[in-house]
């Protein structure tokens, strides 16, 4: 990032350094899936349902099969969403 003097920076463009190195903790990643997977599908999970592995960028599913499935077919779209919401970087790969 170049100095500059007498320019007006947005306040967002103070913060992107920090963006791209740290990680959103656990808890408010779930919270997050909870949110997209309820916009896009209509289906209520609660947070105690997902698992989340920080190290393999992994959710991991403890609803019955059939709720699975209908999230499993639009897992594209699930991925798309959270990359909008949490940046590429940050955003889980895989739903299973």
């Amino acid at each position: 990032m170049q100095k500059r003097r007498g320019e007006i920076i947005k306040v967002s463009d103070l913060f992107e350094k920090y963006k791209a190195r740290f990680k959103p903790p656990q808890r408010s990643m779930i919270n997050e899936v909870v949110e997209v997977i309820t916009d896009i599908t209509g289906l209520k999970i609660k947070p105690e349902q997902i698992k989340y592995s920080v190290h393999t960028k992994v959710i991991s599913l403890a609803v019955p099969a059939v709720i699975k499935q209908e999230i499993i077919f639009k897992h594209d779209e699930i991925i798309i969403h959270l990359k909008a919401r949490l940046g590429e970087y940050n955003a889980p790969s895989l739903i299973r």
